[in-house]
């Protein structure tokens, strides 16, 4: 019997490597998380609350986004299978986040409180380090992000995220992904039918 049936092989692969885990680690700290289902549609967190959990998604997929001034929604990232969710900085010190996570697809997510999260550090070291390291990788994917958005042209954006994460146009309503890149839907339609005639001639 498969001893991880059930979990996504994402998640196994990256805790046996890098993370170093042997398969009786994982067990172990998989015990401190509680499995989650999510509508879609349905919040994981909310823009105003304080993040009492982060998770790992074990199947689905959610967009982070906050709301400007002008109500206008501003997409900040999606996230897939084996990726982190939450807000860690409102985790950490208990203020108020200032984002919504949304679910996209049904989803399930595994949730760890800070309690268990601050006992499943101590007693087992190794997670912290996992969970530092990826933190830290996701705060380099948004600089990189922010870097990509203020140099390079809406093209060169969209080509970028097409070859990044090729699942997104699948999963993803193209209005959020217009959102994300920072132009009208109507623009990405437009961008999308030249490069396909460009793609046909060539």
């Amino acid at each position: 019997m498969n001893q991880f049936e059930g979990i996504h092989p994402a998640i196994i692969s990256k805790l046996r490597t890098p993370g170093n885990f042997t398969d009786e680690e994982i067990i172990e700290a998989l015990s401190f998380f509680d499995k989650r289902d999510i509508k879609r549609k349905e919040f994981f967190l909310r823009a105003g609350d304080i993040c009492r959990a982060k998770g790992y998604i074990n199947q689905g997929c959610f967009r982070r986004y906050t709301i400007d001034d002008h109500g206008k929604e501003i997409i900040i990232n999606f996230a897939f299978e084996e990726w982190l969710i939450g807000d860690l900085e409102s985790f950490n010190t208990h203020k108020p986040s200032i984002y919504f996570v949304q679910a996209l697809e049904d989803s399930e997510v595994f949730c760890i409180s800070q309690e268990n999260h601050l006992q499943l550090c101590k007693v087992m070291p190794k997670y912290q380090a996992f969970h530092e390291s990826k933190a830290e990788s996701s705060h380099y994917a948004t600089l990189k992000r922010l870097t990509l958005f203020q140099s390079k042209t809406p093209e060169e954006k969209y080509l970028s995220l097409i070859q990044k994460y090729p699942q997104l146009f699948q999963r993803v309503p193209l209005h959020y992904i217009a959102s994300y890149l920072g132009i009208e839907p109507e623009s990405l339609s437009r961008l999308r039918k030249r490069l396909s005639r460009k793609e046909k001639k060539s």
